[in-house]
């Protein structure tokens, strides 16, 4: 049990999926009003329920997906598949959601003059495809191939398929899958053959009064009966969404009360989507708080560097005026001498040259230098 509560909740099983799109029923013919597309793995789709107002439905690819009524700050200048989707489906109207068998992919179908579906693909790495109603893809946020699939645009979209679908299993199925499986233990074979989760693995032990560590190879005609039993029990399951603490820590935020948490505190919530709600947008605010203030630490940073260098070039001014003025005073002190001597060179000069001028002055106690191509005189006072 250690090892799954070591792990804070990061995304939605397929079967908590199942419990979310029930919920997402509440957004059926719903005007979709505006997309924001606030960050590259994350799309939110504003709806409006007649009634009731604004609804906003966040996803964020591979993780999870629920209704809020938060909505952060986007970008201004948005996406190109942002563009994409305002232009095919703002103004449109939900008609359906639905989960794609027990895959972790829901569909939402929108209709205006045409009718366009969305898939949400939510396993690694996650996706969000545009198709045509006949399933031609338009866009998508990745374009991606693989030895067996690609996503991209102008070809049919094809999701991949577990071969069992735990919504409808058949014992016969289940069966076949235990022959075959080369995991070690009856619950890893549920939580990743059969696609039902680490958490719901072991709650299907439970259930069944199955050791969890049993072969697959090992379970029995009745053992076969009683898992059937205890998957369709919690896919038929009546909502009743709760977080579940483990010392005052959130581990895990559940569709209804398992018998894995039941000696874990918990808090109650009216909807799977309320407690999802509750528990993502608070990280997300966290996450733009953190942001912010990175952002102002950095602003603090340049200005503190522009106040510094400022300060230094302040420094070097009044080191200039300090010298500036000390050579002012000897100025004024030498006026005089100076005013002479630039006399009786200009004196010098209208009988001599530069060069002979020059030499007739070397040794000279005050003057030290004459540039005749820059016209200084350098003085030693």
């Amino acid at each position: 049990m250690t090892l799954f509560l070591m792990i804070m909740k990061k995304n939605l099983a397929a079967l908590e999926l199942s419990y979310v799109v029930k919920e997402l029923d509440a957004l059926i013919d719903a005007k979709l009003d505006k997309i924001y597309h606030p960050d590259k793995k994350t799309l939110l789709l504003q709806f409006h329920i007649t009634g009731k107002g604004k609804k906003i439905l966040r996803i964020s690819v591979p993780d999870y997906i629920y209704f809020t009524d938060y909505k952060e700050k986007s970008p201004e200048n948005p996406s190109g598949f942002c563009m994409v989707l305002r232009k095919n489906l703002e103004q449109s109207r939900l008609r359906a959601v639905k989960q794609l068998g027990s895959e972790r992919i829901i569909e939402l179908l929108f209709e205006k003059k045409e009718k366009h579906k969305l898939f949400i693909e939510l396993f690694s790495p996650g996706n969000i495809v545009l198709c045509k109603e006949d399933g031609t893809i338009i866009s998508a946020l990745e374009t991606k191939k693989w030895k067996n699939r690609t996503i991209r645009g102008g070809i049919e979209y094809v999701f991949p398929k577990r071969e069992i679908n735990f919504f409808d299993l058949k014992k016969a199925e289940l069966k076949k899958l235990l022959k075959n499986t080369e995991k070690d233990s009856i619950v890893t074979c549920l939580a990743i053959d059969l696609g039902f989760g680490g958490v719901y693995a072991e709650e299907v032990c439970l259930l069944a009064k199955i050791d969890k560590k049993t072969s697959p190879k090992k379970i029995n005609e009745d053992s076969l009966i009683n898992l059937v039993k205890a998957i369709k029990s919690l896919c038929s399951r009546k909502i009743n969404s709760c977080s579940v603490y483990d010392k005052k820590e959130l581990v895990d935020i559940v569709p209804f009360e398992l018998e894995f948490y039941k000696d874990f505190e918990k808090k109650d919530f009216n909807s799977y989507n309320e407690a999802l709600d509750n528990y993502f947008t608070g990280q997300v605010k966290e996450e733009k708080v953190d942001e912010s203030e990175l952002a102002h630490k950095r602003q603090i940073g340049k200005l503190n560097k522009i106040i510094d260098e400022q300060q230094k070039q302040i420094e070097r001014m009044q080191t200039s005026i300090k010298v500036n003025n000390q050579r002012a005073e000897l100025l004024y002190t030498n006026y005089k001498l100076i005013e002479s001597i630039i006399t009786e060179l200009k004196k010098a000069r209208e009988k001599y040259s530069w060069q002979e001028i020059k030499e007739k002055l070397k040794g000279h106690k005050i003057i030290k230098d004459i540039n005749d191509k820059e016209n200084k005189v350098i003085l030693e006072i």
